[in-house]
């Protein structure tokens, strides 16, 4: 039986199959017959600017390096493209049309407009405006038919992924609630279990004698000591393990110190949030860590991308999407937080869509306590591994002081509040003293330590630092209790084993 969407069908059908053909045979005629219409593609990606590196192309293109290296290798024998190394960085390889390949491309983009003025020159403007519409609509459709959901809901939901060059078993991420909850041994049994530990740069030096007259110091001494720690625990375990990463604010001044303590105590990976990292590779130097982004959009992975690409021919090893549930400090404002979560889905499908041609980059989605149908969701929509936070608060391993502790053990008791932060993001925390001054407006933030560039300094409602240090020290009133908007419903588990059974 026929219906309404028999003719779409069709066209789509015919379209499908006649396009390809003319911008083939449009490419070669552009050539004289030289090049086939899929190197007219890598030529137009090039384009007529400035050179490129291979990896900026291939993310134009999204195809792998590899791919594209057989194609150019082919226009450089066809004298249509140059292939050159950087002078002051001989690893990095970039691209640019000779004469012959950017006439070749400036014939087939005049092609293509020609169509198209063509194709919309019978039509009445109101026509022209209603099928541009249409034309948006359709091509909005089928992008998200690209990775909407791209794999079956499967047990288990997680399998073993790679991060760059290291193998992780269970990629179970633990995110970075401050001093108090990333420790040592907790990160240690996350890695021994499979997943991968983080330790803090967010004030780990909290108990040091000198902690007050030289905050930067004695940050930088226990945070070298915490990585140490770690790593040195999970030399002990026998049998596949996953790593230990530690987590960095970009926007801090000391980033580039921390990254390098890190490297040289011997994490693994580098977890950066708190803006789009875009130096990352270059506080990281040669080390070979692998570099993981914490961002909160497509737009955002995609602007990395390109800036990596075209600065250190280097693309992220892993990229935490962080989503409007998180917990903590939130990547959207406040205003934005109900369309986004409405979006989630869709951003997992699109930013997942930015990393499709890296084959070691998976995505790890960072959205609160997440039960085991959620995680199979995600997963179906393109997710590789999940972060959690609240979670290992309550495992015998967490060293969290037990004052604080007690509070979360009753957060269903509590009320998730959303309060703005000095950093002019708003932060997600259980209700207590600190946020209820906060909600009236009236605190007293102590004496700057400059711990982040972002902070203003001035008329903001807490400092960073000084809350970090009370929640620490075991105060639960006046320390600032990160909760993700769902942490409420995390059971409490004996150990962090139980948490990886739990999902795999």
């Amino acid at each position: 039986m026929k219906t309404q969407f028999d003719k779409p069908g069709k066209i789509f059908a015919r379209l499908f199959q006649t396009i390809p053909p003319i911008l083939d045979d449009a490419a070669r005629r552009a050539s004289g017959g030289r090049i086939s219409g899929s190197e007219m593609h890598v030529l137009t990606e090039i384009g007529l600017g400035k050179a490129k590196t291979m990896t900026q192309v291939a993310a134009g293109l999204r195809i792998s390096v590899g791919a594209l290296t057989t194609a150019i290798d082919k226009l450089v024998r066809k004298g249509c493209v140059d292939r050159f190394r950087v002078p002051e960085d001989r690893r990095i390889v970039k691209l640019a049309l000779t004469e012959t390949g950017a006439a070749f491309a400036r014939a087939h983009t005049e092609f293509r407009e020609r169509m198209t003025k063509a194709a919309f020159a019978s039509l009445a403007e109101e026509q022209r405006s209603l099928l541009l519409l249409a034309l948006e609509n359709v091509e909005e459709y089928f992008r998200m038919q690209a990775v909407r959901p791209i794999r079956e809901e499967r047990e288990p939901p997680l399998r073993a992924v790679r991060i760059g060059a290291l193998d992780i078993p269970v990629p179970i991420v633990q995110g970075d609630m401050g001093a108090a909850f990333s420790s040592p041994r907790l990160a240690a049994a996350i890695a021994t279990c499979g997943g991968v530990g983080v330790i803090t740069a967010a004030q780990p030096g909290f108990a040091e004698s000198d902690y007050e007259k030289d905050p930067q110091t004695a940050n930088l001494r226990a945070f070298r000591r915490d990585v140490a720690d770690a790593c040195a625990r999970i030399l002990k375990k026998k049998g596949p393990v996953g790593a230990i990463a530690v987590s960095v604010l970009y926007a801090a001044p000391d980033c580039a110190h921390t990254v390098r303590a890190a490297i040289e105590a011997g994490a693994r990976i580098v977890i950066a949030g708190m803006g789009i990292p875009v130096s990352l590779p270059a506080m990281a130097g040669d080390s070979g860590v692998m570099l993981v982004p914490m961002l909160s959009s497509a737009r955002a992975v995609r602007l990395l991308r390109k800036s990596w690409a075209k600065k250190y021919n280097r693309a992220p090893d892993a990229v935490i999407f962080e989503g409007p549930s998180k917990c903590g400090i939130l990547g959207f404002k406040e205003e934005q937080l109900d369309s986004a979560t409405a979006g989630f889905y869709r951003s997992v499908v699109e930013i997942k869509r930015e990393l499709a041609d890296l084959p070691n980059c998976p995505l790890i989605v960072a959205n609160g306590e997440m039960s085991r149908a959620d995680v199979k969701r995600a997963v179906a929509y393109g997710a590789d591994g999940i972060q959690l936070d609240t979670s290992f608060v309550l495992t015998s391993e967490c060293d969290a002081p037990q004052s604080v502790r007690a509070v979360y053990a009753q957060a269903q008791r509590r009320e998730t509040l959303i309060l703005k932060s000095p950093l002019g993001r708003p932060v997600r925390m259980l209700r207590n003293a600190l946020a209820d001054r906060v909600a009236r407006g009236n605190t007293e933030p102590a004496h700057c330590i400059d711990c982040i560039d972002l902070c203003p300094k001035k008329d903001i409602p807490f400092c960073l630092a000084e809350v970090l240090g009370a929640t620490a020290r075991g105060d639960a009133e006046n320390g600032i209790l990160f909760c993700a908007e769902n942490g409420g419903r995390a059971a409490p588990h004996a150990a962090v084993a139980d948490i990886f059974r739990a999902f795999c």
